[in-house]
């Protein structure tokens, strides 16, 4: 699996320091890609946590993260009086659901409609097999 290509559009209002914003969407995309494709809080029959470390949970590195291009529109926000907002937090609220419906996208000529959050390279072959795609 590969993201070939991820747009982010933000709107941090008033930007103050364009480098830390851009820092900031970077690392809310970033969470965004390993909860879609990398990490999952998998528990046992009796609710024991079974991802307890790192080797389990995964954290995506430069090597794995895509890379992102960026855009922002600007909206003074009226209730901050420099018109500032969060960045980054909506990227790492919209980029899950928006990577995982790419997923899905990409297997439409199957008739996927729905693939459960961890998209794994496991479930994607899954979803090859089944479709007689891959061995």
């Amino acid at each position: 699996m590969k993201v070939r290509r991820l747009v982010g559009v933000d709107d941090c209002g008033t930007v103050i320091n364009p480098m830390i914003a851009g820092g900031q969407i970077y690392g809310g995309l970033t969470e965004g890609f390993a909860i879609a494709y990398m990490q999952e809080i998998a528990y046992d029959e009796n609710s024991n946590r079974l991802s307890s470390n790192f080797t389990e949970h995964l954290i995506p590195t430069a090597v794995e993260t895509p890379r992102w291009e960026l855009n922002r529109t600007l909206t003074p926000s009226p209730h901050h009086p420099l018109g500032t907002k969060g960045a980054g937090e909506s990227a790492n609220v919209g980029s899950p659901a928006a990577l995982v419906n790419a997923a899905v996208d990409a297997q439409s000529h199957l008739r996927v409609r729905h693939i459960d959050t961890l998209i794994t390279p496991w479930k994607i072959q899954k979803i090859l097999r089944e479709h007689g795609i891959t061995e």
